[in-house]
């Protein structure tokens, strides 16, 4: 197995397993060092006449298994076997630190709308990494999007899932806002693993006081719409979060903090997920389906239907990172990872009945249309021979496979699925992933994607062909995966980058902002109109943070001069900070 990592070590954080690959590993950013193997090639070491493909060969799906490795148990996202018994795929990295900003990741998925967009999740930075083309040499530069309200609605975010539309459709709740066609574009979920104890630690550092939990959380629902993600009422501050829509997602659930993993059903927008929060104890696992959203930055969740499953409850589990437990479905099947129990357990979705409500309505976090529970499902563990699981986290399913990754090894598990419960165990490969979180086979060239949460990595893993002659070079994806551009040829993001100014600064949290640095024409409350009395805009407001306190400055538009600062204690920005629990 070779792995290419382009980040140097780091004293005392590498693993001796790790250290072990690494021994055998280039420092290559993209060139694997030639495999040990000589019966089949490593497409991505081949470098065509005119050098044009050097090092981005891939084989095709129909070129790995022949007809005698199948009965061998060759498998399309694996390759063959090779005489010794055993997979052996190449690993190649497409996303690090430096290249889309990867920090932390723990899920990544692909775009149903646009193949060969991969979304990969970022756990430390509340933020979302997507990836154009990945594994083309002439691709698109990955762009790096944060919410500016990500601290509550992506907050420590574990799992991400596309999703289909809701039926009663789109209602924004502010006046001014178009209603969006969600059944032409679809949604996608996120889970948080918070109790909602935001911070602004991404730009406080050191110098913050940790928001009390308050478990109003669970996941959030976006549109699957890269004009509107993350640029969708990004471009104004939120000085009145009563009367203004406050970021861009488009609907969320409090019932469930600390949610683990999340899948889509398969229709509308309703989604499986797990938690580990307070309601746990009645059950983990919990259908949602929301029928209506309330438009972008809305907060009117009455639309929304919450299943809990009784005696399916799971623990979070924690170390260096907090490791996700993702979720996939298969038939009547809910496959669930369940990392702290070391095992993967199963949901039968078509048991169980309705059994009134999960607690006194009086206690529900908000006014859902139903937050029932259900009683008598039958919940179970998987058993497969010769399947060995240590800490089972990300799961993926590609032609009634189930491909587990245990973050505790470091492998990736596969399990052939049959809808009569007999599954079978097919083989694992060996990653030298420190800490290996979510899967995701891409539909065009069925490869392997996954994120390593320690090494701030996405890699993807590369089947050997049956021939040198049998490898391809040109991009598999043609223009569906390209980044959308606006009239001038620019894209979208970069466009919103270059109106919004520096609004990069509120780091997902602008709600800091709101209370501590108001900028231009300040909420009633505030008694800080910093930028406003000096003939500037919100745009010019910057934090930061010295010796525990804020300072809010005002920065000329024309130079960098400051030409107003102003102090704020610490201590009054948590009092004001429990003022208001979610808008």
């Amino acid at each position: 197995m070779n792995y290419i990592d382009p980040q140097l070590v780091k004293s005392g954080l590498v693993s001796q397993r790790l250290l072990f690959f690494l021994t055998f590993a280039t420092l290559s950013l993209l060139i694997n060092a030639t495999p040990a193997r000589s019966e089949f090639a490593d497409c991505s070491l081949i470098v065509k006449p005119d050098g044009a493909s050097a090092g981005y060969g891939r084989c095709p799906v129909d070129k790995r298994c022949n007809a005698s490795d199948v009965a061998n148990d060759c498998i399309p996202e694996f390759g063959p076997k090779l005489k010794n018994g055993r997979f052996s795929p190449s690993i190649r990295q497409w996303g690090s630190s430096r290249i889309g900003s990867l920090n932390k990741p723990v899920a990544v998925a692909e775009n149903p709308n646009a193949r060969g967009q991969l979304f990969v999740l970022n756990s430390a930075d509340d933020s979302i990494s997507i990836f154009y083309c990945p594994g083309v040499k002439a691709s698109y530069e990955p762009e790096h999007r944060r919410d500016l309200a990500s601290c509550h609605f992506m907050h420590r975010p574990t799992d991400i899932a596309f999703g289909g539309s809701p039926t009663l459709g789109d209602v924004p709740e502010f006046k001014g806002q178009k209603v969006h066609n969600l059944s032409k574009t679809g949604t996608f979920a996120t889970t948080g693993g918070s109790c909602n104890d935001y911070t602004a630690s991404a730009f406080m550092g050191e110098y913050f006081t940790q928001r009390t939990c308050s478990d109003f959380m669970g996941p959030s629902l976006w549109a699957n719409n890269l004009k509107t993600f993350a640029i969708q009422n990004n471009n104004f501050f939120p000085d009145n979060l009563k009367e203004k829509p406050y970021g861009s997602h488009i609907d969320m659930v409090h019932q469930e903090p600390f949610s683990m993993g999340i899948t889509w059903e398969g229709r509308e927008a309703g989604f499986w997920s797990w938690d580990a929060g307070p309601d746990s104890k009645y059950g983990s696992i919990v259908y949602t389906n929301i029928t209506r959203t309330h438009g972008y930055g809305g907060h009117e969740h009455s639309y929304a239907y919450l299943y809990r499953y009784e005696n399916t409850t799971m623990y979070k589990k924690t170390g260096r990172n907090l490791v996700p437990g993702h979720m996939a479905r298969f038939d009547r099947y809910l496959f669930v990872a369940n990392p702290a129990g070391g095992v993967i357990n199963v949901l039968d979705t078509d048991s169980g009945t309705v059994a009134g409500d999960v607690k006194h309505r009086d206690e529900w976090r908000e006014k859902y249309a139903a937050y029932s529970k259900i009683s008598g499902a039958r919940f179970t563990e998987l058993s497969v021979a010769g399947l060995e699981l240590k800490s089972p986290s990300g799961l993926v399913i590609s032609d009634s496979k189930l491909f587990v990754s245990d973050s505790d090894t470091g492998k990736i598990h596969a399990i052939r699925l049959d809808t009569s419960g007999n599954h079978t165990y097919i083989g694992s490969i060996q990653t030298p992933a420190s800490q290996i979180a979510g899967l995701e086979v891409d539909q065009k060239t069925q490869r392997i994607w996954f994120v390593d949460a320690v090494w701030h990595t996405l890699n993807v893993v590369e089947p050997l062909c049956q021939s040198r002659d049998d490898c391809e070079s040109e991009s598999p994806w043609g223009q569906e995966c390209a980044p959308d551009t606006d009239e001038n040829g620019k894209t979208v993001w970069q466009a919103h980058l270059d109106s919004s100014g520096n609004h990069e600064n509120w780091q997902g949290c602008a709600r800091y902002y709101y209370y501590v640095c108001p900028g231009g024409n300040s909420h009633q409350n505030s008694k800080l109109p910093v930028c406003h009395e000096q003939g500037g805009t919100w745009r010019d407001a910057l934090v930061s943070w010295v010796d525990g306190k804020s300072t809010c400055r005002c920065m000329s538009s024309e130079s960098s001069r400051i030409v107003a600062s102003v102090w704020l204690p610490l201590g009054a920005l948590s009092v004001l900070a429990l003022h208001y629990p979610h808008r």
